[in-house]
């Protein structure tokens, strides 16, 4: 026996008891011989109840039994099976085979059409358009007779490229008042003929040239031609002519608004020559119906 070890006692010796079924709590002490083999084959019950998990059951699918079916498709099907609605099938589609070549026919001739009323159409001698409710006449190629008398009479043809005609002036009138007035010879003559070389060109303010002439730089070049300088600007030039009636004023007199606005030339038998205003071009016109008077620079009889 150890050092430590105590005698044992009475109760040591005898045998240790054989448990039961039902074992009750465990003592705390010495251990018997039997207490390793009892304690391993000894079941405890937890305290607290086991918890219990439950599976939801598994929906069955149902596999489809009827296939849905539109309202249309039904219609469509039924269609299908129509022989009526076959034969309209096919009459429909002979009728398209048929008609197809004379489809691209007509397309083809639609399409050539415009091409052939293309075709450039010469232009007439005489062209009469409308700008702001007024008539434009522009004659091209104009030929002009001057008579003139030295014991012999003799005709001679004046050309201009362009004469513009405004306001009703026929080229039958301007004609007439051109061949007057350049038959008479002389400065008057002369003045109209320089001014007349500018019908067409625009009108450009402060200009005196063919690219731009307004109306007092076209009265100005005119009578530059017979030696008289005049300033460009209208009430200066209309202060160095002399006032005549209209019953006594000639060709080549200026015809002068009463504002001193504006300037034109007389030509004769109711008709300017004037450069217009921004926008127009030099023309031919009947006489001004706004108030004018008559401005003489030549002598009667020149």
């Amino acid at each position: 026996m150890g050092r430590h070890a105590l005698p044992a006692l009475d109760d040591d010796r005898r045998a240790a008891p054989v448990p039961t079924s039902t074992p009750g709590p465990r003592t705390r002490g010495r251990r018997s011989a039997a207490g390793p083999a009892v304690a391993r084959s000894t079941f405890v019950e937890h305290q607290r109840p086991a918890r219990v998990v439950a599976l939801a059951p598994t929906r069955a699918v149902q596999p489809a039994t009827n296939a849905f079916v539109s309202r249309n498709a039904a219609r469509r099907a039924e269609r299908v099976a129509d022989p009526r609605h076959v034969r309209r099938a096919a009459n429909a589609k002979r009728a398209a085979l048929l008609l197809a070549p004379a489809l691209a026919i007509t397309s083809t001739l639609s399409l050539s059409i415009p091409a052939e009323a293309a075709t450039a159409v010469p232009a007439p001698a005489t062209t009469t358009t409308s700008q702001d409710l007024q008539t434009y006449t522009v004659a091209h190629d104009v030929q002009v007779p001057i008579v003139s008398s030295d014991g012999v009479t003799t005709t001679s043809i004046v050309s201009y490229p362009t004469l513009v005609l405004r306001f009703g002036v026929t080229e039958t009138q301007a004609k007439s008042a051109l061949s007057a007035a350049l038959s008479a010879g002389g400065d008057r003559a002369t003045v109209l003929q320089t001014a007349l070389q500018y019908l067409g060109d625009p009108y450009v303010e402060g200009g005196a040239s063919h690219s731009g002439i307004d109306c007092s730089g076209l009265t100005m070049v005119a009578y530059q031609a017979v030696g008289i300088q005049l300033a460009h600007y209208v009430p200066t030039q209309d202060a160095a002519a002399t006032t005549v009636p209209e019953s006594e004023a000639l060709p080549g007199d200026m015809v002068v608004y009463d504002d001193e606005d504006h300037v034109g030339l007389y030509l004769g038998q109711g008709l300017v020559l004037q450069a217009p205003h921004p926008g127009e071009v030099v023309d031919i016109v009947p006489m001004y119906p706004a108030a004018h008077h008559f401005s003489r620079l030549l002598p009667a009889g020149s």
